[in-house]
This record gives C-alpha cells, structure tokens and sequence, in this order.
C-alpha cells in the first residue's frame, strides 16, 4: 500500500473519529439541555450576556470552516464537513456561562439549573433573584416588579430556604 494511501485513510479514520466524538458531545449536550429546560420550565426572563461575543465567534467559526473546507483538497470532505458542522452546533447550543433564565420552575445560570424546590438558599434583591449553586451566591436576573409573583413561588416550595438577608 502506498504511504499516500495510507496517510489519506488513517486521516480519515481520525475524522471519522472525531466526528463520533462530536456526536457523543452533541447527545450529551442535548440531554443537558432537556434536564434543565425540565428544571426550569417555561422561561418567563432569559438574559443572554455577551451576545455579540458569541455571534462572532459563531461567525469567526463558520469563515474559518469555509476556509478549510474551500483551500484543502487532499482530506477527506465528507468527515471534515460533519465535523465542522457538529463542532459548530456544540458551539451554537452551549449556554453561556453568564446566560441567565427564570422559569415557571426554577432557575439557571449558565450550565446549571434548579428546581425552586431544590435551591439551597435564595433571596430576592434588586433586579435579581440570588440563590446557592454549590455553596456560591449566583444571581439570576429578575426584574424587581416579577418580586412578588417569584417570591410567591418560592414560600410556595422553599420557605426555609430564604436567606434571612432578603429584605
């Protein structure tokens, strides 16, 4: 077998590869997101911080993926394109680490979500609801004058848990 061949298929067999791994990364991803969307529930405040981040850098990502696709003849398209477009959707789907929801349910901040039931603590203060992700106050946005209704949710289901620092 000549070593042109034997290059050609084993970069094929690594993107092919690759691409599993970006499929498992992607069902996992999926499953994620199902688990907090079930958290929280309906969203009734999603805030998005660095949008315009995030946009470029999906942008900066497709030219760069058009770039290899378009100047590299000598790999395989069929794999580098699968991978390409699932890195892309990884990227696409991932919350960000500042995005912030309030739900009928619960609440999430970046990757994490909790019922209301299962917050550690919480307070309402300013234009947030603040409550404990593994010991840390995290904050997640709520505009004061949803205080009332969210306040109502929470004694609903986690009473004790208010943070004698709420008012």
């Amino acid at each position: 077998m000549p070593q042109e061949a034997l290059s050609t298929s084993a970069v094929s067999a690594v993107l092919w590869g690759l691409a599993g791994l970006l499929g498992l990364g992607l069902a996992v991803l999926v499953g994620w997101l199902a688990r907090n969307r079930a958290a929280v529930g309906p969203v009734e405040v999603f805030v998005r911080r660095r949008g315009a981040i995030r946009v470029v850098l999906l942008v900066a990502y497709i030219a760069a993926a058009a770039g290899v696709l378009l100047g590299t003849s000598e790999l395989p398209r069929v794999p580098l394109a699968l991978d390409l477009a699932l890195g892309f959707a990884l990227l696409a789907l991932s919350p960000g680490f500042q995005d912030s929801k309030f739900g009928a349910h619960g609440v999430q901040r970046g990757w994490h979500a909790r019922r209301f039931a299962e917050l550690e603590e919480w307070r309402l203060t300013g234009d947030h609801l603040r409550w404990k992700l593994f010991g840390q106050w995290v904050a997640s946005d709520l505009p004061a004058d949803r205080h009332a209704g969210a306040r109502a949710k929470l004694v609903a289901v986690a009473a004790d848990r208010e943070s004698r620092f709420s008012h």
